[in-house]
């Protein structure tokens, strides 16, 4: 366990401004006894600690990190087979939620660098729009969030998306 952490926007379920910083006990004890000056533009304003409460609340009451572990599999089950699959994924990988895959060239590099555009990103995001799935994509990485409430179902409905989406990615690059 870390000595301190931060949080911030998801406390509010991103409805509010609002950030914190937790920590341990030797490190809450130290700075009870030597105070330091600090300011924050996201810092107890009442309105926003209500929703904090409220998210917070929500989230242990409805045992949202034990549905992400749950989900986790049939993520990291739904993200291999992309790279199984598709020789435009590279590589991806998962921790609960948190999900992403990199796009390949036709050596099996990365598409291109980070700071980069090639032509089949937009074709990608074009392609999953028309598919109703909306994701974010930087350089050759494609983020897989989805909300923490999703369900198996949901997480199978986006992958057959992004599998139908990913064949014409793989085309277009089979064709370059």
């Amino acid at each position: 366990m870390p000595d301190m952490f931060t949080f911030a926007k998801g406390v509010t379920s991103s409805y509010l401004p609002l950030s914190g910083v937790g920590m341990r006990d030797h490190v809450f004890d130290y700075l009870r006894t030597n105070p330091m000056g600090y300011g924050s533009t996201y810092f107890a304003h009442p309105v926003c600690c209500a929703a904090g409460y409220e998210t917070v609340k929500h989230v242990l009451e409805n045992d949202i990190v034990g549905h992400v572990k749950r989900m986790e599999p049939i993520m990291e089950r739904e993200l291999a087979s992309l790279v199984a699959e598709h020789p435009s994924v590279k590589q991806a990988r998962v921790i609960g939620l948190g999900a992403g895959f990199d796009l390949a060239g036709k050596d099996g590099n990365f598409l291109m660098r980070m700071d980069e555009m090639h032509p089949a990103v937009p074709l990608l995001k074009n392609t999953l729009k028309e598919n109703g799935l909306i994701t974010l994509i930087r350089g050759h990485h494609v983020h897989c969030t989805p909300p923490l409430i999703i369900t198996e179902d949901e997480i199978k409905e986006s992958f057959e998306i992004l599998h139908k989406s990913l064949d014409v990615v793989d085309e277009f690059i089979k064709n370059e």
